[in-house]
């Protein structure tokens, strides 16, 4: 098994792993939420969806199929932005998560850093969340990386003459 077959493997097992993780949380998150309205399935249902794209993604990885390769890199790019902005947030992961950030609200400025193994997904648009949050997910900027060079479909080819 060559360098990059052991990279591609480990990322794979991130995302199918992280992906089962994911699927799990959102259906017990899911099961809860549909007491109180059951239009509150549909966000579990989307970040489900989500996870089971990861999921199915990562087995095609694992195989070394071309869609494998590509969506991979994809996903995990996904993966990188964690962002709070009054009315917005988005943050999600599979397998792993390590991410510095900076936040600014009421008032102050802070830095933080975090370090979680699993799976996560955050999404949200209304007025409940009155800070900015800014950081990357240093995990997923490795996983991009080191997919990218082990994917030969990123390479830049040559013209012929």
């Amino acid at each position: 098994m060559n360098h990059y077959n052991k990279t591609t493997r480990f990322f794979a097992a991130m995302l199918v792993i992280g992906g089962i993780i994911g699927i799990a949380i959102a259906a017990i998150l899911g099961v809860q939420l549909i007491r109180q309205s059951w239009l509150l399935a549909f966000p579990m249902g989307g970040l489900a969806a989500l996870f089971a794209w990861a999921v199915f993604t990562g087995l095609r990885l694992w195989q070394g199929t071309p869609y494998g390769r590509k969506w991979a890199a994809i996903l995990f790019a996904s993966q990188i932005p964690e962002l709070t902005l009054p009315g917005l947030k988005y943050q999600w992961y599979t397998g792993a998560h390590l991410s510095p950030t900076l936040q600014f609200g009421n008032g102050s400025a802070g830095a933080d850093f975090s370090a979680n193994i699993g799976a996560s997904g955050e999404f949200f648009i209304g007025a409940g969340v009155p800070e900015l949050v800014i950081g990357i997910n240093l995990f997923a900027v490795l996983a991009v990386i080191l997919l990218m060079r082990a994917n030969h479909s990123f390479k830049l080819k040559t013209p012929p003459g």
